[in-house]
């Protein structure tokens, strides 16, 4: 369950709705806490826009500043032993190094008597010193500036229904954990207080939904709020995990606290530390014979603890609460959540379809339903949802042989996993493995699956796909709910197929499937509350490793909950610690900075008249204090291995003097994709006959010819075409060629062009004897500089394969001045043509993925365009050579095999026996954006207000 107590669900319509607040929440769905409603999903397509910037709408009067409170380094600095750091900054310890080597040893994976081990050794004892043991070590911690502290508390149970053993509750006030939040300055450039209303014209006729504070349930909720008070978004999230290793049946029941105010991709980053533990809700072990009455109590146990944990927000929602931000900058905030006999109350909860629970612990939450606050969630409603229903269809209607060995088919690409054992009998499967397998459903189903069905299965896809952005606009979102209408119009298929069938083989002729039921409020959940990644479950089973298992697995074994909650308070206190006492060495203040203190580096070398040395430098925003404190930053906020950028590679190199030349790192003439290749080539060097025999190109020589004789008429861009001149081929050419394997390449996100895509590399080897034909992977190449990727979609571009990548060399000694075009990266690339298919359905002609390579339309029921090898009268394939400063993107190009495939096929030959091809739209997200052509939605960075 994933919560942000003020934010939305929409109401489900298949079954009966159950009584107001009689619920326990799913624990796999998302929380923000309010309306009671109807959404209406009646809508059309809105007209596409292209605007240069964006226009807010600031709530009116919304977080003021009421007053000055203590930042976190006040609260540092007036701690007990503020004396004692007057003296020695990094008390309890004695100097800056012991304090590192203590950081060190309790961040490691080093047990205490390893850590023991290690303190007696003679080497460590030269060093004195301040502790001896792990056990003094770990007592230090407690002397450090404390923070949310924990809570223990045992609940009574009613005495007709015992339990094995007493029941604890383990919890922090959830207001200090906000705090501490709020005090970091590390989220000040991250956070927003203010709802608004993006727009992305002037005419303000198409919103923007980049997060929870631009939906429309902020608005609302801030409207109810008096003039001047803040509103903060409060993520929960809960959910069983197990801490066990390979055997035992303990587990933890983690309560996980965020902000939604946090920018949604800083949220994300589990390296951030965002993502708090507020509470270990007790997993009790009743008595009772039934276990339908077992889990009644349990359910009322989980509400009534939750209740006892939230009670401060609840206070807070009702009153406001006086917080402080990042500079000292204090708000008013906001959080806008007869029975007792059960064997007697239970048929009659059943009859509502209620499971028991008269006092839900939302039930005194100002402005909470849970028609609002309960959020759909990617993880668990969409991506388990088609491992348990999608792909379970296709198995029926295609066959698990079938569709087992069709997996096993597809080809090899470095960073994707492939199935060659098949997927039928897949078990214990993570996310990322289901989102695998939907990569490559749709291209494999075609062909040998009904169109209907085919239809049905690419139109769930294409809403789990669209459902992914990270911003929406109106026509964005209606895109996802076009998407589920369509799989409706033709969902009966999957039935008359019998896709639909139960453990025994009998068909099910409904569709009583709550998670497809749920797709229903994915629609309004996005104009409510924003992009539905916010609440992506992701995130928090990464922080179930690291605030409940590694800390369970650090002691030893026995009353693992306080272990817990003792471990995660040692290592927020050393986090807290690290960064305050390296802003003091740095002599550095985060506050407000006045008009004249900006960049004022005299006033900060002025020594203070009293004789305490010079005065802090101040800072106010988060990057300015990344750029003072980066190696200290880094084990406190952020990856210590970020995403590799190419862009900034190939930047660095044209500065690099001894770089060779041309540079194995560059980028493309329009900024859109930048590449890079091996110092040294990592196959022989050939003249260009020799590498036409050894990569099997017949047409090497030719296409060689005619790329020169193009480059010295000045073209800027070359084009497939694969016509040949008849002047002969020169004996010997005036160089030889190095070749190279592989190359990297990286382009720009689809909705973020600032920031890099992931790497992927693009394969070239000539034929050996594990690849018959060669390993030669598929890209999109630019034909047209006027028509810019990633936007452009493929208008201007062509899709190509890949089969030597090499670089003319004259010698070093040689006296031949180079010929033009031949200082540079070339490729020898084969092409693929499109064939049209039929028109979408009129009622879908709007859809812009029908407009994304015109005049060609796509086929409807996969939704991928087919290609063709392009070939020349006698049979040989269409080759040119282009540069590789044309190459835009890696993609995924698949044989369309009809019917049962062929038993001689292996992912090494499939792509060179194949006669028509898929162009797989679903390979990867941001492919499937540019395929879509959907609207980026530009940015709030760049607003007019």
């Amino acid at each position: 369950m994933i919560a942000t107590c003020t934010t939305p669900f929409s109401k489900l319509t298949i079954f009966p709705p159950p009584p107001p607040h009689t619920c326990l929440p799913n624990k796999d769905a998302a929380i923000i806490f309010p309306s009671n409603e109807l959404l209406s999903l009646d809508y059309t397509l809105p007209r596409r826009s292209s605007p240069s910037e964006v226009y807010i709408n600031h709530f009116p009067g919304a977080a003021r500043v009421v007053g000055t409170g203590k930042t976190a380094l006040d609260d540092f600095n007036g701690d007990q032993y503020a004396g004692e750091r007057a003296q020695n900054l990094y008390f309890p310890f004695s100097s800056r190094m012991e304090w590192k080597l203590a950081y060190w040893l309790l961040k490691s994976s080093l047990s205490l008597g390893e850590i023991d081990q290690y303190l007696n050794l003679e080497l460590t004892k030269r060093n004195h010193l301040s502790f001896r043991s792990a056990k003094e070590l770990k007592a230090r911690m407690d002397l450090l500036p404390p923070l949310a502290r924990w809570k223990s508390q045992k609940l009574a149970v009613n005495p007709r229904y015992p339990t094995k053993k007493p029941v604890v509750l383990f919890f922090r006030d959830a207001m200090e954990v906000l705090q501490d939040l709020l005090k970091s300055p590390l989220i000040h450039d991250h956070i927003s207080f203010t709802p608004v209303q993006i727009f992305q014209t002037a005419a303000k006729l198409t919103r923007v939904y980049e997060s929870w504070l631009s939906g429309d349930r902020a608005w609302k909720l801030q409207s109810k709020l008096p003039v001047g008070h803040t509103l903060l978004g409060t993520i929960l999230s809960s959910d069983k995990t197990t801490i066990s290793v390979m055997t035992g049946n303990r587990c933890a029941h983690p309560l996980l606290i965020s902000l939604a105010n946090i920018r949604t991709d800083i949220l994300s980053k589990a390296s951030h530390h965002l993502l708090q533990l507020l509470a270990l809700i007790p997993i009790p072990s009743f008595c009772h014979p039934l276990q339908e009455i077992r889990g009644v109590l349990v359910n009322r146990l989980f509400h009534r603890s939750v209740d006892i944990v939230l009670r401060p927000l609840k206070i807070a929602a009702a009153i406001g609460h006086l917080l402080t931000d990042p500079v000292g900058q204090v708000r008013r905030c906001h959080t806008p959540s007869d029975p007792n006999h059960i064997e007697a109350y239970w048929p009659h909860a059943q009859k509502s379809r209620t499971n028991g629970v008269e006092d839900p612990c939302w039930c005194d939450w100002p402005s909470s339903d849970p028609a609002d606050f309960l959020l759909p969630e990617a993880l668990h409603h969409w991506h388990k949802g088609f491992f348990d229903h999608d792909l379970k269809w296709c198995i029926n209607v295609v066959g698990a042989l079938e569709l087992d060995f069709r997996f096993s088919l597809v080809q090899k690409r470095q960073g994707f996993r492939t199935f060659p054992e098949g997927i039928s009998k897949l078990k214990q499967l993570t996310g990322r493995d289901h989102r695998n397998i939907q990569r490559y459903i749709i291209i494999l189903i075609t062909g040998i699956a009904p169109r209907g069905f085919v239809t049905a299965i690419r139109a769930l896809c294409d809403f789990r796909y669209a459902g992914q952005a990270p911003r929406f606009n109106d026509i964005t979102a209606a895109r996802v709910q076009k998407a589920l209408d369509e799989f409706h119009e033709v969902k009966d298929e999957v039935i008359r197929l019998c896709g639909r069938l139960n453990t025994k083989g009998v068909v099910i002729d409904n569709w009583e499937i709550p998670k497809l039921e749920f797709m229903q409020s994915v629609f309004p959940s996005i104009k409510s509350s924003g992009p539905i990644l916010q609440w992506d479950a992701n995130k928090t089973e990464r922080a179930h490793i690291t605030l409940v298992k590694d800390p369970a697995r650090s002691g030893n074994g026995r009353a693992y909950e306080a272990q817990i909650c003792r471990e995660l308070d040692i290592q927020s206190r050393m986090r807290a610690f690290d960064l305050m006492t390296s802003m003091k060495d740095a002599n550095i203040s985060f506050g407000i900075t006045g008009p004249d203190e900006d960049g004022d580096e005299e006033t900060s070398a002025v020594s203070s008249s009293s004789g305490l040395g010079p005065l802090p430098v101040i800072v106010s925003t988060t990057s300015d204090l990344q750029q003072m404190l980066d190696p200290v930053l880094k084990t406190v906020w952020g990856s210590e291995r970020p995403k590799k950028d190419l862009f900034i590679y190939a930047i660095e190199l044209q500065s690099a003097p001894n770089a060779l030349k041309p540079l194995r790192g560059f980028i493309s003439s329009g900024n859109q994709t930048a590449f890079h290749l091996l110092r040294d080539p990592d196959l022989k060097t050939h003249s260009v006959l020799d590498a036409q025999t050894f990569f099997r190109l017949p047409d090497l020589g030719g296409a060689l010819l005619d790329y020169m004789k193009r480059a010295q008429r000045g073209a800027a861009v070359f084009s497939l075409s694969g016509q040949r001149t008849n002047a002969a081929l020169p004996s010997p050419f005036p160089f030889k060629v190095q070749l190279w394997s592989k190359f990297h390449i990286q382009g720009r996100q689809y909705h973020n062009t600032h920031l890099p895509n992931d790497i992927h590399t693009v394969f070239a080897t000539p034929p050996g004897p594990e690849w018959e034909y060669g390993r030669n992977d598929c890209v999109v190449i630019n034909i047209d500089n006027t028509k810019l990727w990633p936007h452009s979609s493929l208008e201007g571009h062509c899709i190509a394969l890949v089969k030597m990548i090499f670089l003319p060399s004259y010698g070093r000694n040689s006296l031949v001045k180079p010929l033009r075009g031949t200082e540079e990266f070339l490729v020898y690339c084969e092409r693929f043509d499109v064939v049209n298919q039929p028109p979408p359905p009129p009622q879908y002609n709007d859809i812009p993925c029908y407009q994304a390579w015109k005049p060609f339309y796509p086929d409807y029921a996969s939704g991928c365009y087919i290609l063709k090898k392009a070939l020349r009268a006698n049979g040989t394939p269409f080759g040119d050579i282009i540069p590789l400063s044309q190459f835009r993107a890696q993609v995924d190009v698949s044989p369309r095999l009809r019917g049962p495939a062929d038993s001689r096929l292996s992912p090494m030959n499939v792509m060179a026996v194949g006669s028509d091809f898929l162009l797989n739209k679903y390979w990867e997200k941001e492919l499937w954006y540019i395929l879509e052509k959907a609207d980026p939605c530009v940015s709030s960075n760049s607003s007019t207000t």
